[in-house]
């Protein structure tokens, strides 16, 4: 998790000046709706951006918000700007990132389980596993409902069911 962590630090920081840059660049083009509205939607995301960042490194509460509503911002600039440049890789790509903030609102319920607030948080204490997880336990969210349990990867088997929704901890062959 520290790691999946530190990487979306730098993604979205790389984001944040790839959107600068984008701004910047949309400055050559003539005034249009278009143009601008995307320009001001860039410059409004460099600001939220720079906030997810830091938050997200320093574990902040407002972090993962405001990196979902940064993806979105920067999606939104996207779509704007490739559809008044005629750009259709750059269309796509807004829009791929615009759907990458959208499915980011989807993971809030786990982000918001004691489990993951107390690791965010830097707290050695988990629930509902007496403080402490047992030799060769590890924290895992059920595929379905994507709440945290403590699970055994080695003792695991396809059988092996979620106890808040019934559903299998273990996808089968596709």
């Amino acid at each position: 998790m520290d790691r999946l962590l530190r990487n979306l630090v730098i993604f979205i920081s790389v984001m944040t000046i790839l959107i600068l840059l984008l701004a910047i660049s949309l400055l050559q083009y003539g005034p249009s709706l278009g143009i601008m509205g995307s320009i001001a939607i860039s410059l409004l995301a460099i600001p939220i951006g720079i906030a997810a960042a830091f938050s997200l490194r320093s574990r902040g509460s407002p972090g993962p918000w405001l990196g979902s509503i940064f993806l979105l911002m920067c999606g939104f600039s996207l779509i704007v700007s490739g559809m008044a440049m005629f750009s259709e890789g750059q269309t796509l790509q807004g829009a791929l990132y615009f759907l990458l903030g959208i499915s980011t609102f989807r993971r809030f319920p786990t982000l918001r389980s004691e489990a993951f607030l107390r690791w965010y948080s830097g707290s050695v204490n988990i629930p509902n596993t007496g403080g402490m997880l047992n030799e060769g336990e590890v924290l895992a969210s059920c595929p379905e409902c994507h709440s945290i349990l403590a699970v055994m990867p080695r003792e695991l088997n396809i059988g092996d069911r979620c106890p808040n929704c019934s559903g299998f901890l273990v996808k089968g062959p596709l």
